[in-house]
């Protein structure tokens, strides 16, 4: 059993990397409705606005690696991915995926690929963050249902329908 403290850590940085991991996490938690929908939006603040300053920064670094090693291709499987979320879903529809099935740091890679208008990138995420969390938490919390078993097979559906 994890104590409180390492629950709270765990929730804020892995709601960083994978949202909507850390947002049925949290939903699982003792804790009532509040905390478990404040620790991981702040989890998954932090990780916005990591990703989206520092992110141009290691996609520049990471592509001068690649190239001093030799490595670099601009088609790749990870490329193709891109630009299909990119033409398919739009800006607004990439941010609003992003907590749930992309991942915030690929996400907001693809996001950066689209605008540089960090305010921007910014706004949207958070409220798909916040979006997410309370379509998952306040649910489970409230009335125990757990949405989010529905929700992640209705995404892999769709998922495979986009993919075809």
């Amino acid at each position: 059993m994890l104590t409180k403290i390492t629950q709270v850590v765990l929730i804020i940085i892995g709601s960083a990397f994978k949202y909507s991991w850390l947002t049925v996490f949290a939903a699982e938690t003792e804790w009532g409705l509040i905390p478990a929908f404040l620790f991981n939006f702040i989890g998954g603040c932090l990780g916005v606005y990591v990703y989206t300053y520092l992110g141009e920064h290691l996609r520049d670094w990471y592509i001068k690696r690649q190239k001093q090693k030799g490595t670099y291709r601009v088609v790749t499987k990870r490329n193709k991915l891109i630009i299909f979320f990119r033409k398919k879903l739009g800006l607004k529809g990439v941010a609003f995926l992003s907590p749930i099935l992309i991942t915030l740091p690929l996400g907001t890679a693809i996001l950066l690929t689209m605008t540089k208008n960090h305010k921007k990138i910014i706004q949207y995420l958070l409220l798909s963050c916040f979006f997410w969390t309370a379509v998952i938490l306040i649910p489970y919390k409230l009335f125990h249902i757990d949405l989010s078993k529905l929700f992640f097979d209705y995404l892999h559906t769709i998922w495979i329908q986009l993919s075809n």
